[in-house]
């Protein structure tokens, strides 16, 4: 294999001014307080151990507000005892649901990866405070996840992910131990290196990022966090379950379902729904779903289209 080239000579060691590393955390300035948490020397196989937490449930007269908001347009007598109602189902169901932003949902996951927290940040309508490499040491041998796909391999290629992940292990240590500062030490850590991040979502953002997240054809690690708050959710608050569907559980009937079936007559689960996942990626093999099919997609790309080959 070709060596890395760099772009400056090995005996240029000059600074610039703009890029000096000074005046931030390091080893000689480590108070006790900013270092990692997380256990070291472990290799996290798949999900193993990864954890959520419900930090900030829902308001007790949530259901209240709903159901105010929802008759909101007609104007509600203050002076008089308002009625008890259902009104909040209906503003669940859909039409302006402005009000479910009244109400914000925190969980605290621990032990997911940087690539799935990556991930997690995109969401543009919720907050998050995650654990930062910058100010904190994060150990001599951070945790580390590693995918099952790499974990069944043969042992070379087992070995080679350990061997480098305690390679790039070796290389902070020295670079902390050197005094270089934990925002620079920091980059040869891998994206597998595991941390603490909390999600704060308005309930009516929730719903959306898990109709989309929720699907299984999106990254396993980030698919698992979905999954695992909803349970926490509606374990907590059983009348949102029928609310907080992954996207292709909200459709109704399939679209490749032939005319000369009657619906009485279907096979169980096949033709219920239709896929809605907008990627590349073929569903059929990966998704569980039974109408996971390629025929029963909304959307295909006809362009950047990802499929297995024939064996």
């Amino acid at each position: 294999m070709p060596e890395y080239q760099s772009s400056r000579k090995w005996n240029d060691r000059r600074e610039s001014p703009g890029l000096r590393d000074v005046a931030f955390n390091r080893k000689s300035m480590q108070d006790g307080e900013h270092v990692s948490p997380n256990p070291q020397y472990i290799a996290q196989i798949g999900d193993d151990e990864i954890i959520v937490k419900l930090v900030q449930g829902l308001n007790p007269e949530f259901q209240d507000v709903l159901s105010k908001a929802q008759r909101a347009t007609i104007g509600i007598d203050l002076k008089q005892t308002d009625p008890d109602n259902r009104d909040w189902e209906e503003m669940l169901q859909g039409g302006l649901q402005t009000a479910l932003e009244s109400q914000v949902v925190v969980f605290e996951v621990s032990g997911v990866s940087r690539a799935c927290t990556h991930q997690i940040v995109r969401t543009r309508k919720a907050a998050f405070h995650q654990q930062s490499m910058r100010a904190s040491f994060y150990g001599d041998a951070p945790e580390i996840r590693v995918p099952e796909s790499i974990w069944r391999q043969g042992d070379t290629v087992r070995e080679l992910w350990i061997e480098a992940i305690q390679a790039t292990h070796r290389a902070y240590r020295a670079a902390c131990e050197a005094d270089v500062s934990y925002q620079d030490a920091r980059y040869i850590l891998p994206e597998g290196t595991t941390n603490y991040i909390m999600m704060e979502y308005p309930l009516r953002e929730f719903i959306n990022v898990y109709a989309y997240r929720g699907c299984y054809m999106f990254q396993w690690e980030i698919n698992v966090v979905m999954h695992m708050a909803r349970e926490i959710l509606v374990n907590r608050y059983p009348f949102l379950d029928s609310y907080i569907k992954i996207s292709c559980e909200k459709t109704k009937g399939a679209l490749d379902m032939p005319n000369n079936i009657p619906l009485s007559h279907r096979e169980t689960e096949m033709y219920d729904h239709h896929c809605t996942f907008q990627g590349w990626e073929s569903v059929e093999g990966q998704c569980p779903f039974a109408w996971a099919r390629e025929s029963n997609r909304q959307f295909k790309s006809k362009v950047h289209a990802i499929e297995r080959k024939a064996e």
